[in-house]
């Protein structure tokens, strides 16, 4: 089973025409079995914009599990639209569907929404969302890997110099641990990680997949006007991430980093790097 993750897409401020083409060729050679999209398809959410991020999604080679991020709703210029229909045009331009899922006998994947428009930057679960977490996990198949598709980040990851993180986290990772989460895949930094973080004190761990951008000139930091994205190749006992990184002169994507994650034969079913 491959999954291709990308994030943070920013059609408005793309860094190259030549970048999203060459996304979609490589993309196309990886032949996933599913493409993640984990928020911020727009730079301001222009209907141009989402106009442009649909024409994207539809030349992907695979089914697509999109969520929306904070650059998805309505500007802070638009406030009544703000507050009262934040993901309108997400709705319109690319799905209604704000619990997207994807199950197989290998793996099952949910989003959720974290983008609205009363809350800060770093984003929040909804408390429907947060109890719908163990209801749709407890019917997938139990071997299944279980992975949760987000654009904000609920842990605070010292790797990546310090960032937002979303209202309510610790809620979220309470019902996340009880949902048996295994992965969470995310964006919105702009920088491209990957780390195994203990977020329960029972030792529940859960494999953080940050995705750098995509596609924008707006990385960040150690990645700064950089783009990346990344593919996770689901074993019977292990999960494989591989990171890959854009070179504009070669106009071709290359490894990074690799992290291999092997699925322990335990009742916790706990990751060993």
């Amino acid at each position: 089973m491959v999954i291709v993750h990308l994030s943070d897409l920013h059609f408005g401020r793309l860094a190259s025409g030549a970048v999203v083409e060459d996304l979609l060729v490589e993309v196309r050679r990886q032949r996933p079995d599913l493409v993640v999209v984990s928020g911020d398809l727009t730079q301001r959410a222009r209907p141009r914009q989402f106009r442009a991020a649909r024409a994207f999604l539809e030349a992907l080679p695979a089914p697509t599990l999109v969520v929306p991020g904070n650059h998805d709703v309505y500007p802070w210029w638009r406030p009544l639209s703000r507050l009262a229909r934040p993901l309108a045009r997400y709705r319109r331009y690319i799905t209604d569907d704000l619990r997207p899922a994807f199950v197989h006998d290998a793996v099952a994947v949910l989003g959720l929404n974290t983008a609205h428009g009363a809350t800060v930057k770093g984003g929040r679960l909804s408390a429907e969302d947060l109890a719908y977490l163990p209801t749709f996990f407890a019917t997938v198949p139990p071997s299944a890997v279980r992975m949760l598709v987000i654009h904000h980040h609920l842990v605070q990851l010292q790797a990546v110099g310090p960032h937002d993180v979303a209202r309510g986290a610790r809620r979220a990772l309470e019902a996340i641990a009880r949902a048996g989460i295994e992965f969470i895949l995310c964006g919105h930094l702009h920088v491209a990680h990957v780390e195994p973080v203990v977020v329960q004190p029972d030792g529940h761990r859960v494999v953080i997949v940050s995705a750098g951008t995509a596609t924008s000139s707006r990385g960040r930091g150690p990645h700064r006007n950089r783009n990346f994205y990344n593919v996770l190749r689901v074993e019977a006992d292990a999960v494989q991430v591989e990171e890959r990184c854009y070179e504009p002169a070669r106009r071709a994507f290359v490894d990074f980093r690799q992290h291999r994650f092997e699925r322990e034969k335990l009742p916790d079913k706990c990751w060993r790097a």
